[in-house]
């Protein structure tokens, strides 16, 4: 009797209800390029930096301008670039296709990364 009643309250706790994930809900970024720069205002224009930019590819993943390819975890509105050259980086999404990027104590460091498009691979012929 003791066993069943056991079974029975191991068995509720395994199939109770999920809790949300620390953190935030796993999301990935949309394809194709990224391209950085420190903004511009009324008065300046953005500065490119294309040293800092990168493409996002499949499996939650990015390539860096040196060829190298890195992964990242994007969590609710925080990405962490966890491997390859940018290994470390942190962001604050600002919506689906503007992220700012974040340093110590996730003070924004001044730079900004904006979707800017597909991946176009080329076609074969």
């Amino acid at each position: 009797m003791k066993r069943a009643i056991f079974l029975s309250l191991a068995l509720c706790s395994i199939t109770g209800t999920a809790h949300a994930v620390p953190g935030g809900m796993l999301q990935t970024l949309p394809k194709g390029p990224w391209t950085c720069e420190i903004p511009g205002d009324a008065t300046a224009v953005p500065v490119p930096k294309p040293e800092l930019s990168f493409i996002t590819v499949p499996d939650s993943s990015y390539i860096a301008p040196d060829g190298v390819r890195g992964s990242y975890l994007l969590l609710a509105d925080r990405l962490t670039l966890t491997s390859g050259t940018f290994n470390g980086r942190r962001f604050l999404m600002d919506g689906s296709a503007l992220m700012r990027e974040l340093g110590e104590g996730d003070q924004q460091t001044g730079i900004r990364c904006v979707q800017a498009g597909p991946v176009l691979l080329p076609t074969p012929g």
